[in-house]
């Protein structure tokens, strides 16, 4: 198990009523796997993606710090995503449309 650094204390919770359980960013409904996706993966700055979503660039860091330590949860997250993506591109029944998602 990974040992939590005092920033990703600070910054990073989960409960199993929010966001599926998935790590977060306390206060927030922002995931871990997705702050840090937009850092590593999509080339972004943490204090472009913080002041995106209007929080601290801290917590953007612990995001991406918390990422990199638990590779195996992250796997585990991305893979459930792509088999959302992969089930919404075959049901057209599911909403995926900020129109459809409103009806």
């Amino acid at each position: 198990m990974a040992v939590e650094q005092p920033a990703t204390k600070e910054w990073i919770t989960s409960s199993p009523t929010v966001i599926d359980g998935k790590p977060r960013v306390k206060g927030t409904r922002i995931g871990v796997h997705f702050l840090a996706t937009q850092v590593t993966e999509r080339d972004r700055s943490a204090s472009g993606v913080a002041d995106r979503f209007d929080i601290p660039e801290a917590a953007v860091e612990a995001a991406v710090e918390y990422y990199r330590s638990h590779p195996e949860m992250m796997a585990s997250i991305e893979r459930r995503r792509e088999g959302l993506l992969e089930e919404a591109e075959r049901n057209s029944a599911v909403p995926t449309t900020p129109e459809e998602l409103a009806a």
